[in-house]
């Protein structure tokens, strides 16, 4: 939680210390989002049964929230705090029966905090910055099918907060409307261990994303 309070007080600082910028602006914005959950191929085994998991397809979720921009030679920041629903398909393999596949979702809900900074030339923009997301809640397919496979109880770990790191591209039109398409990556696990049964799992899961997204100043 430390790096989150950093970046929520870096974006504070850029809001306080405005005054002494060009320009100053505050919106709404949203948009969708692409994200995968990454998920290192797993074995799950329990009770004489074993389960291949591994990453499915892709799957779009929302965003909205408020965003400011300071703007001064040039160059600007845009810290924002944002509502995010994100979800991704993870796939389960019945090793003793190859027909039976079953494509599971893992459903987040989160409070993201990006801090872009970046140049911006006429219209156009293009930045990079870092990313924190505090976790809400969550909806585990995979857990909750594993679960009624194997029979037993199924217990995953998430961490609270997450880092990453935003890069992307905007379009400004007539000073009201910001266009923006960005990359999120991650610098931190999202999950790292499910307990099946009596028997614990380690295993690397991330949920990247692209967002697109619609932002209208006040």
């Amino acid at each position: 939680m430390k790096k989150t309070t950093l970046l929520i007080t870096i974006a504070l600082f850029f809001a306080v210390s405005a005054a002494n910028a060009q320009f100053l602006k505050f919106g709404l914005k949203g948009g969708i989002t692409s994200s995968n959950v990454k998920f290192d191929k797993t074995t799950f085994t329990s009770g004489g049964n074993d389960f291949i998991a591994k990453q499915g397809d892709a799957k779009y979720g929302i965003q909205f929230g408020l965003f400011a921009r300071v703007k001064a030679l040039g160059i600007f920041v845009q810290p924002e705090l944002l509502f995010s629903h994100s979800q991704g398909e993870v796939t389960i393999v019945d090793v003793n029966d190859a027909n039976k596949i079953y494509n599971e979702v893992q459903k987040f809900n989160k409070i993201d905090i990006p801090v872009m900074v970046g140049w911006k030339i006429g219209p156009a923009r293009i930045g990079l910055g870092p990313v924190a997301s505090i976790m809400l809640s969550e909806k585990d397919g995979l857990k909750d099918k594993l679960a009624d496979l194997a029979g037993t109880s199924a217990k995953t770990t998430f961490n609270k907060a997450t880092y990453g790191y935003q890069v992307g591209v905007g379009l400004d039109i007539l000073g009201k409307i910001a266009l923006d398409v960005k990359y999120e990556g991650n610098l931190s696990k999202l999950g790292s261990s499910m307990k099946l049964g009596n028997t614990n799992f380690k295993f690397d899961q991330r949920n990247p994303q692209w967002i697109f997204s619609v932002g209208v100043f006040f």
